[in-house]
């Protein structure tokens, strides 16, 4: 199973993130991405070239990152996802 979106990050701020995730889950990690351990299986996340949005004066990272998923249930991958967009959640105020 594979994946894709939009992450509204630059590699330098998805690899800071990822020293938050559960000790564990971050098994290897790439100048492309890493590779992930939830539950019985694997997942392998790819990053795109770092790219921007210019709104105005402002300008936004965002990166394009495929998820493939090995050996994970429907529910597996499901748990995975929202605990890993809450590691990735940025606060606004």
């Amino acid at each position: 199973m594979e994946m894709q979106r939009e992450m509204g990050v630059s590699h330098v701020v998805f690899f800071r993130s990822l020293a938050q995730l559960p000790e564990g889950w971050v098994l290897e990690t790439r100048t492309d991405g890493a590779t992930l351990g939830y539950a019985e299986g694997r997942i392998d996340i790819l990053l795109g070239d770092e790219c921007e949005r210019i709104l105005g004066l402002i300008r936004l990272p965002y990166t394009p990152v495929t998820f493939r998923y090995t050996g994970l249930s429907e529910q597996d991958r499901e748990k995975f996802q929202a605990r890993f967009d809450l590691t990735f959640q940025r606060g606004g105020g």
